[in-house]
């Protein structure tokens, strides 16, 4: 990995670029290019259509197609694709005009290369030329892009994506004691807030304090749906879905007021009651919102365990500052860890982005970590021992085991995981306070 990548590697902010085009083939190739330096999404429609989903996305960049090749529809024509794409650009200079444009076609195009120069773009794509020349373009137009305004909300919170391999791994239970135990680390940093933590009330219809909030948010999308909310006590009528629907109006307030939380001030947002209802939910819309809460929280945790559908994921996965897959030591669950890093493989994601935390662990039950993850070749992050009388125990009284038994090693196993990303969480925040020009974009604020 070169010096540029491992940079951007530290950086919490997410760059957006929206590749506006029903040319499919175009954008894997946008996203394989522009994979070290954020995420493609595509978009295809009218320019009315198309201002509505860039006010949603908010992205950094916008590429226009200007290849000329037909995208299968019927009624896709060279001269038709070159209007539309001018029609777009004229749109943008006129609601958008800050927003950097770059043409994505083929130099030996002559016809193509003019129609982009007439709608002014700020650089153009070769498709012909290497993924390292298109990152160059992109990397040049950031460049000389002027910071956002100082009043305008910067993304600062760590997310990390956990995928379980297979239903049943523990996935859904790390997850809530990985989110729950970092947000009362981050309370506990304040001496005020752990105090008034202490006095939150137990009961959950009870208000808590809302100054507690804005630490650590849960996604709760793993499957069986609704197993963070168990293993946390609680319940939300706000859901995931919901939050995507309302991502213009997702402000502090709707954080304070819709978003379930525990009495510790931890934010949870679940699947719907009805699942049908994520089918409307689409895998740009769910980045999106993702992006946004790193506005409002230090660190984001979603539980994907059993999530089903590829390109949800792979979004999520490739948007997320660190991804662990979490595995256990039965058969079962090392095959679907193969079959799940090939689904992976084929959306562009690639391993040196992964991490395998071995869940249930006992070296007695067989295979060892670290032959796991010499055999899969992902970094081995973290052991976590099986405890199963324990782990039982809590959840029949409704609590996690950081509850009943604060000493318990799998509690000792997460405290350097979650210091970890706290103390990444904040040298980011730090570094982007001391940072100037384009390169403080890309760093979270505390």
């Amino acid at each position: 990995m070169n010096a540029p990548t491992r940079i951007l590697d530290t950086m919490t902010e997410l760059h957006r670029f929206l590749f506006c085009s029903a040319h499919a083939g175009h954008g894997q190739w946008l996203s394989a290019a522009l994979r070290d330096e954020g995420v493609v999404l595509q978009e295809a429609g009218r320019p009315a259509q198309l201002q509505q989903r860039i006010g949603d996305l908010d992205p950094q960049v916008v590429l226009l197609d200007f290849s000329g090749e037909p995208s299968g529809h019927a009624d896709d024509t060279a001269d038709g694709s070159f209007a539309g794409a001018i029609e777009l650009a004229q749109m943008l200079k006129r609601v958008a005009p800050k927003l950097p444009l770059v043409a994505v076609g083929s130099m030996v195009r002559a016809d193509g290369m003019k129609a982009a120069i007439r709608a002014g773009v700020h650089d153009f794509i070769d498709m012909h030329s290497t993924h390292e020349e298109a990152l160059d373009v992109i990397r040049r137009v950031i460049d000389q892009t002027p910071p956002p305004s100082a009043v305008a909300p910067q993304r600062h919170g760590r997310f990390v994506v956990l995928l379980g391999a297979r239903i049943g791994v523990g996935c859904s239970t790390l997850a809530a004691h990985l989110s729950q135990l970092g947000q009362e680390m981050v309370v506990g940093a304040h001496p005020e807030k752990a105090t008034r933590a202490a006095k939150a009330p137990a009961n959950k219809d009870d208000k808590f304090d809302a100054s507690l909030l804005g630490h650590v948010a849960l996604l709760d999308l793993g499957l069986p749906s609704g197993d963070g909310l168990l293993y946390l006590n609680t319940q939300s009528q706000f859901s995931f879905a919901e939050a995507v629907q309302n991502l213009r109006r997702f402000d502090e307030t709707l954080v304070h007021t819709a978003v379930s939380h525990t009495p510790s001030g931890l934010a949870v947002l679940p699947l719907p009651l009805d699942l049908g209802d994520m089918r409307s939910v689409a895998a740009a819309d769910a980045l999106a919102l993702t992006d946004r809460l790193r506005a409002f929280f230090d660190l984001i945790v979603a539980d994907l365990g059993g999530f089903s559908n590829p390109a949800f994921v792979a979004s999520l996965v490739r948007a997320a500052d660190e991804v662990w897959l979490v595995v256990d030591q039965s058969v079962g669950a090392i095959v679907s860890l193969a079959s799940m890093l090939r689904d992976l493989e084929e959306k562009s994601v690639e391993r040196h982005h992964l991490q395998l935390v071995l869940n249930r662990y006992d070296p007695r039950y067989g295979m060892a970590a670290d032959q796991i993850a010499k055999r899969f070749e992902i970094p081995l992050l973290a052991t976590l021992p099986d405890r199963p009388l324990a782990m039982l125990s809590a959840t029949n009284q409704g609590k996690l085991i950081l509850d009943t038994a604060r000493s318990d090693p799998y509690v000792r196993a997460l405290q350097p995981l979650v210091e970890r990303l706290l103390s990444a969480q904040h040298a980011g925040a730090a570094a982007q306070r001391h940072s100037s020009g384009w390169l403080g974009r890309f760093m979270g604020k505390h």
